[in-house]
């Protein structure tokens, strides 16, 4: 059968293709992946494998979250830093009348100012920056786990649409041979001539069915390529085994008690940690800061110096922060409003997609155990048959016609299971194969 490929499909899981400590950390250069050569694109025939790290290595959209990091953290260094010192100087007794004319009397103050902030904003201030760089690398996480997803989901559709073109391809060639058996026949006048004829459509049908597949796999092919970058597929084919890996996944209750694991989800404790500490800041922005002024006094008339003090501290009559505080409370609710929202749609998310994921398999394996060797049976007898003058033509083409639409199906049956199980490993952070073990 088309599915028995010599060559079998990489691991459709997350985790069994990264570790999961590579998705800790964003690669220390970002812009390494723009600068990447092009000999680091796969060509030829691709597993799996080479997709993904491709798309690791090459993927744009990963280049600018470890930016953004990198952007969080020096964001997070100047928050913790203190306020500039402020230097001032200031003439006074001067340009007015009599002996004030000139600068005779002038008196000439050089100040030294520094604001002093309380209530602990500074540290407060860089909380805050601290969990927004946090909250990037959770967006980064998630970030990767989208192009690992994304990647696979396209590898198994061109792989699939593989499978249908030498599909396709089979049963052209299998309507050449049925075109010259026929022919044979009517010259032979053992059959009527509309016989050749009904065996030329089929063949062209065929012949267009292989057309359309094979433009259908040069999509796919850019699709593909285009998860590492690329505007033009170097590789030619795809090396793997639909039929692998096919088996019923843990109880729904056990994946679901993985959701938290997801980096979407596990992100809101750090969402939440964030807007708290933005409540901390705000509250603590009511508390005036002093500024302290000290400085040296030189008066022209005489030579004389001397020390000048000075303390400031803003009142807080018109512009208390409470708006401010309000707002940074209303933020606070609504981040746990979003975080429950995000588990209840993750979850049933996961249901949905396990229901899809269970009723592929269960068709797969139908198809596979009982309804395609009967089909092949059906088709082998008919033709048989047909050889010995037992059967029409129309009869083999019905029984043709059947047994490549269930290998279709079968197909249809696999796609639909390795993309339901791939959403699944995106959606729980790890792959089946884990089932819902901790490890």
């Amino acid at each position: 059968m088309i599915l028995s490929l010599p060559l079998r499909l990489c691991a459709i899981s997350l985790a069994l293709i990264l570790p999961t400590s590579a998705l800790a950390d964003p690669p220390t250069d970002p812009g390494a992946a723009k600068s990447a050569p092009p000999s680091d694109e796969p060509s030829g025939e691709i597993r799996l494998r080479d997709a993904v790290a491709a798309a690791l290595l090459l993927n744009p959209s990963l280049a600018a979250f470890s930016w953004e990091i990198r952007a969080k953290e020096s964001r997070a260094i100047q928050a913790g830093l203190r306020p500039n010192p402020t230097i001032s100087v200031e003439l006074e007794n001067i340009a007015g009348r009599g002996q004030r004319s000139s600068f005779g009397q002038a008196e000439t103050t050089i100040w030294l100012s520094q604001l002093v902030e309380v209530a602990g904003k500074r540290r407060n201030r860089r909380f805050v920056a601290e969990l927004q760089r946090d909250l990037s690398q959770w967006d980064y996480n998630s970030n990767r786990l989208d192009v690992l997803s994304t990647t696979t989901k396209a590898f198994v559709a061109a792989l699939v649409t593989q499978n249908r073109l030498a599909l396709a391809k089979e049963l052209e060639t299998l309507a050449q041979v049925s075109l010259k058996t026929v022919a044979r026949q009517v010259a032979a006048g053992a059959v009527p001539a509309v016989e050749r004829t009904r065996a030329e459509v089929a063949l062209l049908t065929a012949e267009l069915e292989r057309q359309r597949v094979e433009r259908q796999f040069a999509a796919d092919r850019i699709t593909l390529a285009a998860t590492w970058g690329s505007k033009s597929p170097q590789f030619s084919a795809l090396h793997g085994n639909l039929s692998e890996q096919l088996a019923l996944p843990p109880p729904l209750v056990e994946l679901d008690d993985l959701i938290p694991d997801n980096p979407d989800i596990a992100r809101w404790d750090t969402a939440l940690a964030a807007s708290e500490a933005a409540v901390s800041l705000e509250r603590s922005r009511q508390v005036p800061n002093p500024t302290v002024n000290a400085g040296a006094r030189h008066f022209n008339d005489n030579g004389d110096k001397a020390f000048v003090v000075g303390f400031s501290v803003p009142l807080p009559i018109f512009n208390r922060n409470h708006a401010r505080v309000e707002a940074a409370t209303r933020d606070l609710a609504k981040a746990r409003a979003q975080k429950s929202a995000a588990e209840i749609s993750s979850r049933a998310r996961l249901a949905r997609r396990y229901q899809d994921l269970t009723s592929a398999f269960e068709q797969a394996e139908t198809l596979r155990a009982r309804t395609l060797p009967a089909a092949n049976r059906a088709f082998a007898g008919t033709r048989d048959g047909y050889d010995n003058g037992l059967f029409r033509y129309l009869d083999v083409l019905d029984a043709q016609r059947t047994l490549f639409e269930l290998r279709a199906r079968e197909l249809q049956a696999l796609s639909a299971y390795h993309q339901a199980r791939t959403d699944i490993e995106r959606m729980i952070g790890r792959p089946l194969s884990d089932g819902g073990t901790n490890s």
